[in-house]
Order: C-alpha cells, then sequence, then structure tokens
C-alpha cells in the first residue's frame, strides 16, 4: 500500500485525542469522513490499528508501532516543509495558537498583525483557553503554541521566555493612596479590594504578594472580569490589580493611577509553550522570532517610536516602571501552581 500523509495525519489526530469526534474536530472534518479514512489506512496495512468502543478509542500493538513511524514520517516532512519556509516569505503553512482571553484582546493583535505582515501566506487558528488548560491541549498536540504567563513544567513540553509584566495596583486619581510611589502589602489591610476569583492562576503572583506578608484584605468583589474591576476602581468603589499594559488608556485620560506593588515589584513571566515533538523551525520559529520582538514591548507598555532606534514610554500614571533587572522581583512560577 502507498501510503498518503492525510491518512497518517488522521491516524495521529486519532491516536492523540482518543477519539474519533476530537480528531474531526482538530482536523476540521466530518466524523464519518475521519472513520472512512482510518478504516481505508487499516484495510490498507491488513491490519487492525484501533480498538474501538462506545466510550474510548485505544490502540492495539499494531497502532502503537505505526504511531511511532506515522509521527517520525510527519515530524520530518513538517522540518523539511520548515526549512523551506525558512527560505521564502511566500511559505504556506497553519498555526494553531493558544492564549489566555485577556492577552486575546488586548496584545495578541500586535503580535498576530506583525507576523501576518511577515508572513501572509501562513493561516492562524487563535484558541482561548486558561493556561492549564492550554498545556493539556499543547501535550496532546492539539495545539502548535501557546502564550503563558508562567512556566510549566511538564516533560513534553518546552517553554522559551518571551518577556515579563509587571501587576500593579490601581486606584482612581483621587484615591487615597494614589499619590503613593509604590504600596506594600500591608498598606492594604482594612482597603476594600476588587479582585480576581481565587484560584485563577493568571493572578499567582498577586496571590503569593499578599500570603508572603500575611496579608488578608477587606474583599469587596471577586470578578475575573477587569473591564469591570477597572471601572469599578475609576467610579472610587476600590483598589484592583492589573498588568500596566491593560491600564495605559485610562492613566492616559487621567482617570486611573497605576502603583508598582512592593519593594521590588510583582511580575508574571510570559512563555511561549511548544511540545518536544515539534521542533521550533519554519513557521514556529518566525512566530518566535516575531514574540521576541513585540512581546517585551507589549508587556511593558513601551509605544513604537517614529523614530528608528528609539522607543516611547507610555504614561505611567504618577510611578515609573520598575526595572525587570532587579533579581529580587516576584515571578509567577509553575512551583506554586
Amino acid at each position: 500500500m502507498e501510503l498518503d500523509i492525510r491518512l497518517l495525519s488522521t491516524f495521529r489526530a486519532v491516536a492523540d485525542t482518543r477519539s474519533f469526534t476530537g480528531a474531526a474536530k482538530k482536523l476540521r472534518l466530518t466524523q464519518s469522513s475521519v472513520s472512512q479514512q482510518i478504516i481505508a489506512l487499516e484495510r490498507g496495512l491488513g491490519v487492525q490499528l484501533l480498538r474501538r468502543s462506545n466510550k474510548f478509542v485505544g490502540l492495539t500493538t499494531a497502532g502503537e508501532i505505526f504511531l511511532q513511524c506515522a509521527r517520525q514520517v510527519i515530524d520530518n516532512l513538517d522540518r523539511v516543509r520548515g526549512m523551506l519556509a525558512d527560505q521564502s516569505k511566500t511559505a504556506s503553512g497553519h498555526l494553531s495558537i493558544g492564549a489566555p482571553a485577556l492577552f486575546c484582546h488586548s496584545l495578541l493583535p500586535g503580535v498576530l498583525g506583525a507576523f501576518h505582515t511577515r508572513f501572509p501566506g501562513i493561516a492562524l487558528s487563535v484558541i482561548t483557553a486558561d493556561p492549564d488548560s492550554m498545556a493539556a491541549r499543547l501535550a496532546h498536540r492539539e495545539l502548535d503554541l501557546a502564550l503563558l504567563p508562567y512556566p510549566v513544567k511538564q516533560q513534553s513540553l518546552g517553554m522559551v521566555q518571551l518577556g515579563r509584566d509587571e501587576l500593579v495596583a490601581i486606584v482612581a486619581t483621587d484615591h487615597a493612596l494614589a499619590r503613593h510611589d509604590r504600596l506594600h502589602a500591608k498598606e492594604l489591610k482594612g482597603q476594600p479590594l476588587i479582585v480576581p476569583n481565587p484560584g485563577n492562576k493568571l493572578w499567582a503572583a498577586w496571590d503569593a504578594f499578599l500570603i508572603e506578608a500575611g496579608v488578608f484584605p477587606e474583599i469587596i468583589v471577586e470578578t475575573d472580569d477587569l473591564d469591570l474591576a477597572k471601572r469599578l476602581a475609576i467610579e472610587g468603589h476600590g483598589l484592583t490589580v492589573a498588568p500596566r499594559w491593560l491600564v495605559l488608556a485610562e492613566i492616559g485620560r487621567g482617570e486611573l493611577c497605576a502603583i508598582p506593588l512592593g519593594v521590588a515589584g510583582v511580575f508574571r513571566q510570559w512563555c511561549l509553550a511548544y511540545h518536544h515533538g515539534n521542533e521550533l523551525t519554519g513557521m514556529r520559529r518566525n512566530f518566535l522570532k516575531i514574540c521576541h520582538e513585540e512581546m517585551p514591548r507589549l508587556l511593558t507598555g513601551t509605544l513604537r517610536s517614529k523614530h528608528p532606534g528609539t522607543q516611547e514610554q507610555a504614561p505611567e500614571g504618577r510611578t515609573s516602571v520598575t526595572s525587570e533587572d532587579n533579581q529580587t522581583a516576584r515571578i509567577a512560577s509553575s512551583s506554586a501552581r
């Protein structure tokens, strides 16, 4: 039998997702089409590759052997395509990228715009999910890449650091704390706070900042909707926390102040995650390159300058950005997750 690469890709998708429905969704095919391709593959090879049941799809011994070979063939082909893509900006292909919803709404447009300008032939799919969910989908090869706000320790995944963003206290300009150069955890005692819902790992660095100081603040609202949190802060209902880049517009309009937290600041380390089985070549490497170029500027709220070689700082709202070279800054890490 002369093997069709499409059949190999379909088989790998079924094996990775352990589901015909999951494979169909991943490949954007009908479930019937996936089933027919697997039947054709098994008939052509003369062996049963999958064990089927109503609730589960498993691999036979022959299926396990064939899966390893199929992955090698597909990965080698991807590697060749990547090498060729490196030689041409007219390369075509598809990348699926995962990112938290908040990042998608605010910063990802800048990254995707720069990537599309350079590589217009590459189609992009963006999936919004929480970081743990994205790590799991990467491990099952349902995503090519994922942007995570903290490194994840998982054997099958690789991480490339992209830059850090600072979490700052956000208050209205007439708030009693607005004139502070920075805020320490103990100064938040008795202050009405608008905070993220408990257990949201996007804010693990903020949680650690309070816990390490033994501070249990007065919480008036818990919400993961930062637009709501900002509006409540503007109206003077309390203090909230957010990444500096999220409040640049409100700072510029004089509606909010951003105040650094603690002695060294509270930071998150953003990473680009990928599956170890998919080398960072071709499209993936090009996307990483764009991230390295764009992310530091976006995460620190630095504007593009009209003059080459220089940058402009966004409005700072009575405070200056704490240096990211300070090695004592708190960074969200996977060990606390």
